[in-house]
């Protein structure tokens, strides 16, 4: 584990200083690592591959997604540690829950992801889930330059995604999506 610390520390502390963070926030790098690496330990302690759950198989690769979604975060997006420790939810969701099969394995993972986050994290709590979707996309400002935000306009989300859609069938065959919740948070 230290050499996982040591590896994804020099990354993620390289991204947060060049890339004008604040103080604050590149000093959470240390904790953020600490609760990576335990969340990862404790999903592959719960989580087996069987013969229905074939896929259930959590390594390093997982560990290296979280911080590669972080990677994308910029200043703007992420001004306090507690920004910071949502884009950790978000990326650590996307990484392990959506890999899970039943309601009772997620409602595990989300248990050891709130216990995870109150370990390492002030201000960690129950809250944090309920404003759900918890998602960070690309497209979340709207289609133009990239730039990797959480959505906090849903509506504007599920318009910006139909009018691609909209663009997209009128250039190739039709494409007929039905854009509903779940869909959108995995685009």
């Amino acid at each position: 584990a230290d050499a996982l610390a040591t590896i994804f520390s020099s990354i993620l502390s390289a991204h947060f200083l060049q890339g004008g963070f604040s103080y604050g926030v590149s000093r959470s790098v240390g904790t953020l690592i600490q609760a990576a690496i335990c969340l990862h330990q404790k999903i592959s302690q719960n989580f087996f591959p069987t013969a229905i759950r074939f896929h259930y198989i959590f390594n390093l690769r997982d560990l290296a997604n979280i911080f590669q979604g972080i990677l994308f975060a910029l200043p703007e997006t992420i001004r306090y540690p507690s920004d910071l420790v949502h884009l950790w939810l978000h990326e650590s969701s996307r990484v392990y829950s959506d890999k899970l099969m039943e309601e009772k394995d997620v409602e595990l993972f989300n248990k050891i992801l709130l216990d995870t986050g109150k370990r390492y994290f002030e201000g960690v709590d129950e809250s944090m889930f309920i404003h759900q979707p918890l998602v960070y996309c690309h497209f979340a400002q709207g289609v133009g330059e990239p730039r990797y935000h959480q959505v906090s306009d849903w509506e504007k989300l599920q318009k910006t995604l139909a009018d691609a859609l909209e663009h997209y069938n009128e250039l190739h065959a039709v494409m007929d999506l039905v854009l509903f919740e779940e869909a959108i948070q995995h685009v």
